[in-house]
């Protein structure tokens, strides 16, 4: 593995340090904005920043960390803005669920289930209105696809032409509950095709493969234009909210000092890395993304 590739795999790791890193602040209780980690979702959250160029558009959900962090040029501007900070990246004024990076593309984050998809196709919209490049990229999930925005948007999207790819995350979680707790199954690649619009699927948490089939379809939006969509299967490796573990007899625990692999399994995309670098390769790029304690080779 060499060139492009290592990179990929720099920023997943670096992403996850970061990630550890807020999740050891919200154990001490330092944010006064509740901040939901996305531990889990790194290989998808690298794979859309590396898809974006100067011209595209991010539109992400409350679930925005690993977005915000993949888009950014270091932790300090984000966790000053969860402490309230001038110095934050939104001056302090915006906390985590509403956060922002409009240098890097981020124009909109939302609190309210379902509430982005229609503001990006307002965004992408816009952009064909006004005659401009790029594409928009949304992000929702298992739980916002329930809602009546999903599909009017989708609708809208395909009814006007315009070039977004919707990246659902499935993660079988949302609302405190899993799907079959809360609804009948839906699948999305019946949906897509009764609309004509292109529709895949990811799963396996591989950042290389993810970053090949995420730039595929935001050339396909752009050059078809066309709204497509793309359903991820991935896991939320920490607590809806907060830090991990969240009380005491919590089953999942989340440490800093037990490395950067939360699980041993394909659900973590560490763990898919450290199967697909080797150990010693492994613990090379943890070295140079980790001064600190998760440099150990238990990552």
């Amino acid at each position: 593995m060499q060139g492009k590739s290592l990179e990929l795999a720099r920023r997943v790791l670096r992403l996850r340090y970061w990630q550890l890193l807020i999740n050891e602040d919200l154990k001490q209780k330092l944010f006064v904005v509740p901040v939901h980690c996305a531990i889990g979702h790194e290989a998808i959250a690298i794979a859309v920043s590396d898809s974006m160029g100067p011209l595209d558009q991010l539109v992400l959900s409350h679930r925005n960390l690993a977005y915000n962090l993949a888009r950014a040029d270091g932790l300090d501007g984000i966790r000053d803005e969860f402490l309230h900070r001038g110095a934050g990246l939104c001056h302090g004024h915006l906390g985590s669920m509403n956060l922002v990076n409009r240098a890097r593309g981020i124009v909109y984050s939302s609190s309210i289930l379902g509430n982005n998809i229609p503001v990006a196709c307002g965004f992408a919209l816009a952009k064909q209105v006004r005659g401009l490049g790029g594409v928009v990229i949304v992000l929702t999930g298992d739980g916002a696809m329930e809602e009546g925005p999903f599909y009017e948007g989708l609708v809208f999207a395909k009814s006007h032409n315009l070039s977004l790819v919707i990246v659902v995350e499935n993660n079988n979680q949302s609302m405190a509950s899993t799907i079959s707790e809360r609804r009948c199954s839906i699948s999305l690649a019946d949906l897509c095709r009764s609309l004509a619009i292109p529709f895949a699927t990811l799963s396996g948490n591989d950042v290389m493969d993810y970053t090949v089939e995420v730039k595929r379809l935001a050339e396909r939006a752009t050059d078809a234009s066309t709204p497509v969509c793309l359903e991820v299967h991935l896991a939320a490796l920490n607590q809806h909210a907060g830090p991990t573990p969240g009380w005491p007899t919590d089953p999942k625990t989340i440490s800093i000092d037990n490395g950067l692999t939360v699980e041993p399994t394909t659900s973590d995309p560490v763990f898919v890395l450290r199967r697909q670098l080797g150990p010693d390769l492994f613990d090379e790029l943890i070295r140079e993304v980790t001064p600190g304690p998760a440099q150990s080779s238990r990552a």
